[in-house]
């Protein structure tokens, strides 16, 4: 009777320990499950929704630069209709300086520092980490793609790149290189040479892009030939003559040469044309 009485007691012992480390590999494995989903899958869907927003607003400026190229070539007053279909962060607007400078005779001839262009840039806010700090992803264009196009090179003018500036923020941004258009009759000749630069007029952003819907009105309100505050009289191109002719761009990256002519000219006749984009932002409640 007696052994049979231990042999009872340790069948429920047994059976006490069993029950416990039990509820310990279930505690474990919740856990353990827990961990796994703050660890790997949350920020794994993170990522992906970051993703997605990043390539909506790539794609919406890319139809948005579509829509404004088209536009260049109309007339003055023509507009476009395009609805905004990025879902997060915010668009807005805005000019960015450019220095250019025309050389000849082996001196400054002609600076235009207060020359600008448009830059349509969405921002947005997030921490998570699919690429470095400062680093530069050319959606459309080249780091090594020159500051204006000329008659021979790229028709394409847009530059489309995307930054991460600070640890809590993404930024891309489209912006439209210069057009330039030489005729060059050789030594003893002319140059004729007319720069086509795109500016954006907005009078507000676009914030908080899933809290509502959006479209936008673009509108081409003016073309200005040598307009006097680059330094221009009446209209009239800027003339001049000598030897060895170039020109400049700096975009806070050091100046590049944009166009150069060994040789004497008689004449080197200098345009520029500005084309004013306007951008009305439209709420559909």
């Amino acid at each position: 009777m007696g052994d049979f009485m231990i042999l009872k007691k340790l069948r429920k012992s047994k059976s006490a320990v069993s029950n416990i480390l039990s509820t310990i590999l279930i505690v474990a494995l919740m856990v353990t499950s827990t961990a796994l989903t703050y660890s790997v899958l949350i920020p794994t869907i993170d990522r992906g929704r970051l993703n997605a927003t990043l390539s909506t607003s790539a794609l919406f400026l890319t139809k948005f630069d579509g829509a404004l190229q088209t536009l260049m070539y109309d007339g003055i007053g023509s507009t476009r209709n395009l609805e905004v279909d990025a879902f997060s962060g915010s668009l807005d607007f805005r000019t960015q300086g450019l220095n250019v400078r025309f050389f000849i005779d082996s001196g400054l001839f002609l600076p235009i520092p207060g020359l600008s262009y448009g830059v349509a840039r969405f921002t947005i806010p997030s921490d998570i980490a699919i690429m470095d700090r400062s680093a530069v992803d050319y959606i459309k264009g080249n780091a090594y793609f020159p500051l204006a196009i000329s008659d021979e090179g790229s028709s394409d003018p847009a530059m489309l790149v995307m930054t991460r500036p600070s640890n809590d923020e993404y930024r891309m941004e489209l912006w439209y290189r210069l057009f330039l258009h030489v005729k060059d009759t050789g030594v003893g000749g002319d140059i004729d040479l007319s720069i086509v630069v795109v500016e954006f007029a907005a009078s507000e952003s676009v914030r908080s892009l899933n809290e509502g819907t959006y479209s936008l009105m673009l509108n081409k309100t003016s073309l200005e030939l040598n307009p006097s505050k680059y330094g221009f009289v009446s209209g009239n191109p800027i003339i001049t003559s000598g030897d060895d002719f170039y020109m400049t761009i700096n975009k806070n990256t050091g100046p590049q040469i944009a166009f150069s002519s060994l040789g004497t000219r008689t004449s080197v006749s200098i345009n520029l044309i500005v084309i004013t984009l306007g951008i009305q932002v439209i709420s559909l409640f």
